[in-house]
């Protein structure tokens, strides 16, 4: 597109005119003086090139004020985009740079280092800001390069980073301390769930007759609140950020597999060494091998008895909560599922799910018997089995 353009042209005009009787006449009209300002001619999409130039593109503050000015600090800005589903991710890109007499290229960069291209070689932005839906990895801090280079070859470079991608719902499970009760009203669950984003602050429990996203027949949604796993008390090293081993090897995806380790307490540093996307381990003793894992057992992973595994599951990035339900109709041979439903910052939605409780008043019935001297029941409380867990004892007459 061509511009001619002249700013400003000025004139002096006059003219004289004579009255007589019944007419007038002009006797003198013309330009006096005039003054015009060399016009400008030029293309408005060419820039000039000045070789005496020697400074490369500035790098603009990234925020706006309340003045609509740009203010704060010089940089880039990335953020993973909220609110899109888990398996469609994107993150945007917000880099700001200027030159006065040349044109600015903007490109970029990730890598799992600062200066880092092992993630996306160096790509052409196109524009400020760029919105880019990506499958990048996850759990692992991630470094953005931004480089601002104009027709000289000069350039700014400046960097940004996420701690972490999310590319994966929440994870968790909801554990029923007794598969089995006899309590007439009473139910008790543990929420336990592991993920690298934040959670939010709400979210929701429920008890339903199913597990699951419908399982709220039986007491509807209820907000709850989940809390950060503590450290492991009377350990020391590593394990402390583990739970106590249950058995079984977590039939899930393995991030890694190391041996010999002479100890769970070396696999234990081995998985906090991996980055925080490793939120579990299983070790075996036998063979001294270490599988490190990006799920703990819930939904999506299971505990299977194999060998001499132990399962440990990593606290400090988890969160928990206990859930009780008093003074509710629990009916006689019905099981009950406690539900959770947890929602992290991006959006992203996971209903955790368990084994279910079975409510259960009445003893085994030994069939006929003939001879029958007396029958009666009784409530023996913590006298009926050496085994039994003495908490919430019903005084229910129901040990035959």
């Amino acid at each position: 597109m061509d511009l001619v353009l002249t700013p400003l042209r000025l004139e002096l005009k006059a003219f004289a005119e004579l009255y007589l009787l019944f007419t007038t006449v002009t006797i003198f009209e013309g330009t006096i003086w005039k003054y015009q300002v060399p016009t400008i001619r030029q293309n408005i999409f060419t820039k000039k090139k000045r070789d005496d130039d020697p400074s490369p593109p500035d790098v603009l503050p990234t925020t706006i004020n309340e003045r609509r000015r740009r203010a704060g600090p010089e940089g880039c800005i990335v953020y993973q985009v909220y609110n899109r589903a888990y398996y469609d991710t994107a993150f945007t890109l917000e880099m700001f740079a200027q030159d006065e007499v040349s044109e600015v290229k903007l490109t970029y960069a990730i890598g799992t280092h600062k200066g880092g291209t092992n993630v996306q070689a160096w790509t052409e932005m196109g524009g400020n800001t760029l919105l880019v839906p990506a499958k990048l990895p996850g759990g692992i801090p991630l470094h953005w390069t931004v480089s601002a280079t104009n027709t000289q070859g000069l350039s700014s470079t400046v960097q940004c980073s996420l701690n972490t991608y999310d590319s994966t719902l929440p994870d968790g499970r909801v554990e029923h301390p007794y598969k089995y009760s006899s309590h007439p009203s009473k139910l008790v669950a543990i929420i336990i769930v592991a993920e690298d984003s934040p959670l939010k602050e709400m979210h929701y429990k429920a008890v339903g007759y199913s597990p699951g996203q419908y399982g709220n027949q039986f007491v509807g949604w209820e907000e709850t609140r989940l809390d950060h796993s503590p450290l492991r008390q009377g350990v020391t090293g590593a394990l402390q950020h583990f739970t106590i081993p249950m058995d079984g090897k977590l039939i899930a995806n393995v991030l890694k597999t190391a041996k010999p380790l002479r100890s769970p307490d070396l696999c234990a540093e081995e998985c906090m060494n991996h980055g925080s996307n490793c939120v579990s381990f299983s070790y075996e003793y036998h063979s001294e091998t270490c599988d490190l894992h990006d799920q703990v057992a819930g939904a999506n992973a299971y505990l299977r008895i194999s060998g001499t595994y132990k399962n440990y599951e990593r606290l400090g990035i988890g969160y928990h909560t206990s859930v009780e339900y008093d003074n509710l109709p629990l009916t006689q041979g019905t099981q009950y599922f406690v539900n959770a439903k947890v929602t992290n910052v991006l959006g992203y939605v996971n209903h955790l799910i368990g084994e279910g409780t079975m409510v259960d008043f009445t003893p085994p019935e030994p069939g006929l018997i003939l001879n029958n001297q007396s029958d009666f029941l009784r409530a023996d409380q913590c006298n009926a089995s050496v085994s039994q867990r003495c908490l919430e004892v019903t005084r229910q007459e129901n040990h035959r």
